[in-house]
This record gives structure tokens, sequence and C-alpha cells, in this order.
């Protein structure tokens, strides 16, 4: 056996001790993606705990995404892919959405979005602008459906991410999107927002196909003025009503 594990304390629940000595063994990549982790027997044994308790830690990993458990196989440490990260994120966002003012999400978006179009300015494939040319296209049809529009609109920020290159930067964009949907529906319900809108992706699309970098962030500054501004005009209007 591993001489890397050692007993748990009794003071904190076993299981939950049990489970994060394992996790922090994944993290440290003592054991990596694809290792078969030792029999609920013997892990009792090195743990100098039940087997319930080892059963109860190891549901605690699969839950995390660090383990996969096959029957008649074992249990197996799990390559964390880019969604399970964003997913975690985004339920997190999502439970805690209270917390986060227009203000905190509009900054991390200025943050991470000029950035990106940036870089997607200079990276983006003829096939990435193809489509964006066909979701700004879906964006203009959908003008007065706020639910259609809302949705083709945050696509259109999720395939910039996308064309930027850096897939991590679609991995810390997608826990956003619950909150960034809400947003946009929020300001889409403004008069005229969604024409307006469509002229600020106009300029982007533009600026990222002539590759001009400065010209596409400075649109996409613009643009996400212009979002903050007519998003808190829909939450004034929706306390007043």
């Amino acid at each position: 056996m591993d001489n890397s594990y050692s007993p748990v304390k009794r003071q904190e629940k076993l299981s939950g001790q049990v489970a994060e000595q394992i996790q922090q063994l994944i993290l440290s990549r003592q054991l990596k993606p694809g290792d078969r982790l030792p029999t609920e027997r013997e892990l009792g044994e090195t743990f100098k705990v039940s087997r319930t308790v080892i059963r109860e830690a190891i549901r605690v990993l699969e839950a995390r995404g660090l383990v996969l458990s096959q029957t008649g196989s074992g249990t197996y440490v799990r390559a964390i892919q880019g969604e399970d990260v964003a997913n975690s994120l985004g339920m997190y966002i999502t439970t805690q959405g209270q917390f986060f003012t227009l203000d905190s999400l509009m900054e991390v978006r200025r943050v991470l979005e000029i950035q990106v179009v940036k870089l997607a300015a200079e990276r983006a494939t003829p096939q990435d602008i193809e489509k964006l040319e066909s979701i700004l296209d879906h964006m203009y049809k959908t003008r007065k459906d706020v639910d259609a529009f809302s949705k083709w609109d945050l696509e259109f920020h999720l395939v910039i991410a996308r064309a930027s290159g850096n897939p991590l930067f679609e991995i810390l964009i997608e826990p956003l999107t619950e909150a960034l949907f809400e947003l946009i529906w929020t300001g889409t319900s403004a008069p005229g927002a969604a024409e307006e809108a469509c002229d600020f992706h106009r300029v982007i699309l533009n600026s990222l196909e002539a590759k001009d970098a400065e010209k596409a962030a400075e649109a996409m500054r613009l643009h996400l003025d212009q979002s903050q501004r007519v998003t808190a005009e829909g939450i004034k209007h929706r306390k007043e009503d």
C-alpha cells in the first residue's frame, strides 16, 4: 500500500477526512487519471475505518467528479474535463447569484471579453467569422423575441471566446452563461435595445473580419457599456413594476 495515506482523526466526519486525503493525492498527481484506487477493504485497513466510511468517501469523490466507480471493476481516477470545471463554477454562481451585482458581473465581463475579442481578431478562422455572421443574422431576425434574441446574443459572445484560440477563456466564460443570459434578457426588454445591440455586434464582427484587434476591443468596450446601461434600466423598470 502507498504510505502517502495516514490514519484519520476522529473529531471530524470520517468519510470527509478520507475523501480529502484521496482528493489531495489526485490533485498532487500522486494518483493520476486512469489509476485504480485500492479496494474498499484495503482503504479501510489503511485509514483504520469501516468499509461503510470508505463507500461514503467514494460517493463524495464521485460527486466532485474526481473518480468513477465501475461495477465489478473498481474505482478509477477521472480525467477532469473543462466542462466539469465550468459546470461546478456555474452551479456556484447560480446558487450564490444574489451576492453578485450588475457592476461586479460587468466588471468581470470587461476583464475577460475585451481581451478575448482582441485575441479573436488575431486568430479567428474564416469558419469562425461565418458562424458569427450566421448568429448575427439570427439576432436581427429575432429582435422582437426577447428569449430567442438573448440566446443568440449570448452565443455570439461564446463563439468569440472559442475564436480566441485559448480554450481556457471559454471555460472561464461558460460558468457565467446563466447570469449573462439573465442580464441580456433584462437589457433586451428595454425599447430599442435589441436594435442597438445588433449594431454593436456588427461593428465587432467587422473588426474581427478585418483583424483589427484595437478596433474590436474598443467596439466590445462600447457594447459592454451599452449593455450595462440598458440592463440597469431594465432592472429599474422591474422594481417599479
